[in-house]
C-alpha cells in the first residue's frame, strides 16, 4: 500500500481555500518580529536557546540572595528573577514574596532569604540564560526545578512537528512566548466552509496546538485544535482522539516524542472534520441557564470562579442559549487572559463540546 505524506493529504481533506492568517495578540519574551510560519518560529526559538547557560545542580543551602535582589548561582554569577522563578524561589523557602517583603529593604530581604536558604535541604536545578548588554546582572534566572527535571527544547519540539508536517509554509495562527510557557497554533490545510446553514459558526481552521514549558510550569502537550475564523476564537478539537502527545518533564525520551508526533498526526483530516461537526452540533444542544452551566464548567475544571464574570460578558456579546454559545463564551473570554489561562479555557471548551 502506498502511504501519502500528511502534507499532501491535508489540503485535499480539510476543505477549500482559506484567507490569510493573522496572529492574535501575545505576550512576547522579547521585542522581536513575530514569527508568521513554523519555520520562522523554529529559528527564533533556536536563537533564544543559544543564550541559555548549562543547567547548574547544586545544594539548595548554597544559594544566596544579594542586597540588590539578585540570586547568586554557584559557578555562574548573579541573576535577576522572572516573575515565575521568583514564585519558585518563594515556594522553595516557604513564604509569599510580595506579602512578606511589602515594606522590606533589599538588605532585609537578603538576610531573611539567606537564613532560609541555609536551612534548606536537598538539591535544585537552576536554569539560566545570558542577558547580552546587561550591566546589572549576568543574566536571568528562568527556573528552579528538581534535579530530575528533563527539559525539552522548544525548538526541538517545533522542528519535529515541522518534519512531521513535511514541505509547505505551515502558517501560524498565533504564538505566545512567556516566562512560563511557549504555545503556538499551526494551521493545517484549508478552512472548513460551513456555508449559509451554519452562518452563526462561520468557517473554521483545523490546526495543531503545542504547549511546552522548560521551567517547570506545565507538561508538554500537542493536540488538535480548531480556530473560528470570524473572531480567531480557538479551542482544543472536540474529538476523543484529539490529543497527540502529553508528557511530563521526567525521563523524557526524545525519540519517543518524535515517534508520537508522527503517529498522532495520522488521519488528521477526518478527526478535524469530526470536531468541526461537533462544533456545529452544539447549536442544537439547548442550555436554558448559561450562568449555571458556566459555574458548573469552572467548578468541574477546578478553575477560579473569578473567571465567571468575563465569561458572562463574553456570552453577552453573542448570547446563544446553547452549547455552542457556551463554548464561544469560553473561547472569546480566553482571548483577554494570559496564554496559560487561555490554554486552559480552550481545553475546557473542547472537552465541553466533546462530552
Amino acid at each position: 500500500m502506498h502511504l501519502e505524506h500528511i502534507s499532501t493529504v491535508l489540503p485535499r481533506t480539510l476543505g477549500a481555500a482559506a484567507p490569510a492568517v493573522t496572529s492574535a495578540p501575545a505576550i512576547p519574551r522579547e521585542d522581536l518580529r513575530r514569527p508568521s510560519t513554523l519555520a520562522d518560529l523554529v529559528a527564533r526559538l533556536a536563537a533564544e536557546e543559544d543564550l541559555e547557560n548549562p543547567d547548574v545542580v547544586t545544594e539548595a543551602s548554597s544559594l544566596r540572595l544579594t542586597d540588590e535582589g539578585l540570586l547568586d548561582v554557584p559557578r555562574l554569577g548573579c541573576f535577576t528573577f522572572t516573575d515565575w522563578s521568583r514564585r519558585q524561589c518563594a515556594s522553595l523557602v516557604g513564604l509569599k514574596w510580595d506579602r512578606w517583603f511589602e515594606n522590606a529593604s533589599g538588605r532585609d530581604q537578603a538576610e531573611e532569604l539567606n537564613r532560609r536558604f541555609a536551612r534548606a535541604t536537598g538539591q535544585v536545578r537552576l536554569r539560566t540564560r545570558r542577558a547580552p548588554g546587561s550591566s546589572e546582572a549576568d543574566g536571568e534566572l528562568r527556573a528552579i526545578v528538581s534535579p530530575t527535571y528533563s527539559p525539552v527544547p522548544d525548538s526541538g519540539v517545533a522542528s519535529k512537528l515541522l518534519a512531521a508536517l513535511g514541505p509547505g509554509e505551515h502558517r501560524l495562527v498565533r504564538s505566545d512566548l512567556t516566562d512560563r510557557t511557549t504555545s503556538y497554533v499551526v494551521k493545517l490545510g484549508d478552512a472548513f466552509e460551513k456555508g449559509d446553514a451554519d452562518a452563526r459558526v462561520g468557517d473554521v481552521w483545523g490546526g495543531v496546538l503545542v504547549r511546552n514549558s522548560g521551567v517547570g510550569f506545565a507538561s508538554l502537550v500537542v493536540t488538535l485544535h480548531l480556530t473560528r475564523i470570524l473572531c480567531l476564537n480557538g479551542m482544543t478539537a472536540p474529538a476523543p482522539d484529539a490529543l497527540v502527545l502529553r508528557r511530563r518533564h521526567r525521563g523524557l525520551d526524545v525519540d519517543d516524542i518524535d515517534h508520537r508526533i508522527g503517529e498522532g498526526l495520522r488521519d488528521v483530516g477526518p478527526r478535524l472534520h469530526q470536531s468541526a461537526r461537533r462544533l456545529v452540533a452544539g447549536l442544537k444542544r439547548a442550555v436554558p441557564n448559561v450562568e449555571a452551566e458556566l459555574r458548573s464548567i469552572l467548578r468541574d475544571a477546578r478553575l477560579p470562579l473569578r473567571l465567571l464574570r468575563p465569561l458572562l460578558d463574553a456570552h453577552a456579546k453573542e448570547p446563544l442559549p446553547n452549547a455552542f454559545g457556551v463554548s464561544q463564551a469560553l473561547t472569546l473570554a480566553a482571548q483577554g487572559l494570559s496564554p496559560e489561562e487561555r490554554f486552559e479555557l480552550e481545553k475546557v471548551a473542547g472537552r465541553y463540546l466533546a462530552s
